[in-house]
């Protein structure tokens, strides 16, 4: 076998269960050397990190990658090799170490040139700036789309069809797993497809500031090839900007990164798992910057679109799985769509490796392994209705504008655990309430979530309409 193609099938599956930043910074950044093999007929695939802390975490007893990675080298032995092998990882620690040239010691003005010049950062920055690659799975038409993105996706699609104009930057929020890195790389892959020759970066927040951090540690020429090498970007995507938060020195940086680009009217696409604004720590600064384009929100999927996500998966990798299975996995897993994945390959590997039929009951069982069990959806007029009930007051007083306090407080209530329950929008919930704001939504999710420290009667009273809900 060869390593590259053993770890690039492995990582493959990986990224599948793993989010954004675990996956950029443990895994994505590994390098393989050599597959070794072992007397019990077990192999050991030998990997180097070039951060220590990186190969200090592989070498933790029972963290938390080794498992998902002799699984996932299960899956891919058997798509590779046509049988499963078992493969251990062994991640050792490599010091990276700046390009020396030939020169003498005692020469001071060679010593002085050893930095390339001007013309010549290329070959600097080559060194420690991280490589940006695209998953050419990730693309608009493996992009599953709900109703309720389809405004991201529609906005996507028309940042990628004319980059650099009118929505700029791009920002796609929302929480973990929902899909924020596939929609964000279908831009990068539809703009190379289109434009073969333009340069496309995508880089996580973590992988900037460690590029930063090592320019800082190598010189000021070494700056300098940073920001050229990311300020000349026609298109810059930045996965999970939320980690610029606390860090100034990184957040100026960014900023006039940021300002270089689209001041050559280029291209900037993020993530985050929320709205600027509500990122702690973020200088206000670049939350303006943030919000001068377009802020499109994920949501996780409906009923329908989980369905149709594992419809599509099982269509891509020819499988024939019976449509109750896939009913029974879509109705269960209503989290994200990495976990609906995570089950679903599951299934997959329960058909190829056993040859059994899979049946609804081999699905709970594998749900059930997983914590995951089949319930209903809870949206936000399940929501109304059971705050209603319990307070005794109407649908209509709490999307109405009444203030007194017998119906203020039972709304504020509804808004919380809409907010905690459901993947809805502050926008989308205001709007469920009658058309409310959504900074009404943020108040009194604020509101009752302070009140509820002090007031151990209001706190009876969430947690046991929480119950009503979730049983």
């Amino acid at each position: 076998m060869d390593p590259i193609q053993l770890w690039n099938a492995i990582k493959e599956d990986l990224r599948k269960k793993t989010n954004e930043f675990s996956y950029a910074t443990y895994i994505d950044s590994l390098t393989p050397v050599a597959i070794i093999e072992n007397d019990n007929n077990s192999v050991t695939l030998q990997l180097t990190s070039n951060h220590e802390n990186v190969a200090d975490e592989w070498q933790t007893e029972g963290n938390a990658y080794t498992q998902s990675f002799v699984q996932s080298a299960m899956m891919a032995t058997m798509s590779l090799n046509g049988q499963p092998t078992y493969v251990m990882p062994s991640v050792t620690y490599i010091e990276p170490k700046p390009t020396q040239l030939d020169l003498n010691p005692n020469d001071t003005a060679a010593t002085d040139a050893i930095e390339p010049e001007e013309g010549d950062s290329t070959v600097l920055a080559s060194n420690f700036i991280t490589k940006a690659t695209l998953n050419p799975e990730f693309r608009f038409d493996t992009f599953v789309s709900s109703d309720e993105n389809r405004e991201a996706y529609s906005v996507a699609q028309a940042v990628a069809d004319n980059p650099g104009t009118q929505w700029n930057p791009l920002l796609i929020y929302g929480g973990v797993g929902l899909g924020k890195t596939h929609l964000m790389q279908s831009i990068g892959n539809a703009v190379l497809e289109r434009t073969p020759e333009a340069k496309v970066k995508f880089i996580t927040t973590e992988d900037f500031i460690n590029d930063f951090t090592e320019a800082l540690r190598r010189g000021p020429k070494a700056t300098e090839a940073f920001k050229r090498e990311y300020r000349s970007t026609d298109l810059l995507m930045v996965d999970d900007v939320q980690f610029l938060a606390g860090k100034e020195k990184i957040q100026e940086e960014f900023f006039n990164t940021f300002n270089a680009i689209t001041r050559e009217n280029n291209q900037i696409v993020l993530t985050s798992d929320k709205l600027p604004k509500e990122i702690p720590g973020l200088e206000m600064r670049l939350v303006t910057r943030f919000g001068q384009g377009y802020s499109a929100n994920i949501t996780k999927p409906d009923l329908p679109t989980r369905v149709a996500i594992l419809r599509n998966k099982s269509d891509q990798e020819n499988l024939n799985i019976p449509n109750d299975v896939i009913d029974e996995i879509a109705a269960a897993v209503d989290t994200n769509v990495r976990d609906l994945e995570g089950v679903f390959n599951q299934v997959v590997g329960k058909m190829k490796f056993s040859k059994a039929d899979v049946t609804v009951e081999t699905a709970r069982s594998i749900l059930e392994k997983m914590s995951f069990k089949r319930q209903r959806a809870i949206t936000v007029p399940i929501i109304q209705d059971t705050v209603a009930t319990y307070f005794d007051v109407t649908i209509d007083d709490l999307n109405g504008k009444k203030r007194n306090k017998e119906i203020v407080v039972p709304r504020q209530i509804a808004m919380y655990l809409a907010r905690e329950l459901t993947q809805d929008s502050l926008p989308q919930i205001g709007r469920t309430f009658g058309g409310k704001d959504h900074t009404t939504v943020m108040h009194s999710t604020e509101k009752i979530e302070k009140k509820i420290a002090e007031d151990e009667q209001l706190q009876r009273q969430v947690e046991e309409i929480r119950e009503k809900l979730t049983n």
